[in-house]
């Protein structure tokens, strides 16, 4: 018994920030959700796997274009001609809120409603499959829905599908512990946009988005092709990434002159189809009219029309001036311990903070320190430029 687990397709994703790019690269960025969704449904065809599992987050938000809703449609057309379920849950950006501006699907596919419920379906080679889950009906679920998720049944196999966070109030909270009390061969997850398998046995995974939206998203997504027979489980990455993001560095020495800079950027940019966020560490060594240059974006404009990576953004990194780091290093650790309360960030703005991208990035353990960074950052600048 073969299925497909993927989550986040986030269809009709915006990519703002994109219109200095030529409108190729802007159209095929806008359409990159779909080609990856594509090659979900695609591999399930060649693999003629029994189901796919969509754990959450099918669209980018609940409006749902009807452009989403029609490819999928037709998608889900195509996989009932070959004999294909569909599982799906929505997550908190599709969160369903009623069903007057939605397609209907075909009977194959099969949509989990607010409550959780278990659904039995028999495979191709005979084998019962209990698959239980549960959708948003709002944009947050701080209640333990896991607790709802009744024990193993009495199916061959039996598959959790959730969309949450290990101990996050704001999207149904669970504990990997709790996950595998329950008995199940298979948990589903969806919601993280990071290729992660919480644990082996049994299976619990998180597959990432099918396609990296932002800077923060790097590396090549995809979605788990898994393999269940004679209760052992087999389980492979597939890549669906119509673009990859990846992050570069480069080092500036003193008085580096701007064709070596062009230079050494035109180096980094050699993979097809990447867009790259580039560090410029010791920026302090720039000229002040190569700064200006790179503030202006005349430098990232240098690179719009290349043919493999394209530079999408460039961050300046000043080093610390030995004045500087010798005489207020004591003074900054202690004013930061008390600037950086991450509390005083999260009440700072109560209406930014119920924004899902901004309270995401917040809760981000690595959140602190890259704002402590990005300040330092700025107050090396200045002490470069004085």
């Amino acid at each position: 018994m073969k299925f497909i687990h993927a989550a986040d397709l986030h269809l009709d994703t915006p990519f703002t920030g994109i219109s200095k790019y030529s409108l190729e690269v802007q159209n095929k960025l806008k359409k990159s959700t779909y080609s990856a969704a594509k090659k979900v449904f695609e591999t399930a065809v060649e693999e003629n796997v029994d189901f796919i599992i969509l754990a959450g987050d099918v669209f980018d938000n609940t409006e749902r274009s009807l452009s989403a809703q029609t490819f999928l449609n037709e998608q889900f057309i195509r996989l009932q001609e070959n004999n294909i379920d569909v599982f799906i849950i929505y997550g908190n950006h599709d969160y369903f809120r009623n069903d007057l501006g939605i397609l209907e699907y075909p009977s194959n596919v099969h949509v989990y409603g607010q409550d959780v419920e278990t659904i039995r379906y028999v495979s191709k080679d005979n084998k019962t499959v209990d698959l239980t889950g549960f959708s948003y009906y709002q944009q947050h679920i701080d209640e333990k829905m896991i607790e709802k998720f009744p024990t193993r049944g009495t199916a061959d196999y039996q598959i959790g599908i959730l969309h949450g966070g290990i101990g996050d109030d704001n999207y149904a909270p669970f504990q990997i512990s709790e996950l595998v009390s329950k008995g199940y061969d298979y948990w589903a997850l969806g919601h993280i946009h990071k290729r992660e398998i919480l644990n082996q046995n049994p299976y619990i995974i998180y597959p990432g988005d099918t396609q990296g939206r932002n800077q923060n998203e790097t590396g090549i997504k995809g979605f788990y092709l898994v393999d269940m027979n004679s209760n052992q489980v087999n389980i492979e990455f597939k890549e669906s990434s119509e673009y990859i993001f990846d992050v570069k560095n480069i080092a500036i020495s003193k008085d580096e002159s701007l064709k070596a800079i062009i230079d050494d950027i035109s180096a980094l940019l050699v993979d097809d189809n990447t867009l790259v966020t580039l560090n410029i560490n010791h920026a302090e060594n720039l000229d002040e009219n190569v700064i200006r240059m790179i503030d202006r974006g005349e430098l990232q404009d240098q690179f719009k029309n290349n043919s493999d990576s394209l530079l999408y953004k460039i961050y300046l990194n000043y080093n610390p001036g030995n004045t500087l780091s010798t005489i207020d290093e004591k003074y900054w650790n202690i004013s930061s311990e008390n600037v950086f309360d991450l509390n005083d960030i999260k009440d700072l703005d109560n209406k930014l903070f119920n924004v899902d991208l901004i309270r995401n990035r917040i809760n981000e353990s690595d959140f602190l320190d890259d704002i402590k960074e990005k300040t330092q950052n700025i107050i090396n600048k200045k002490s470069a430029g004085e």
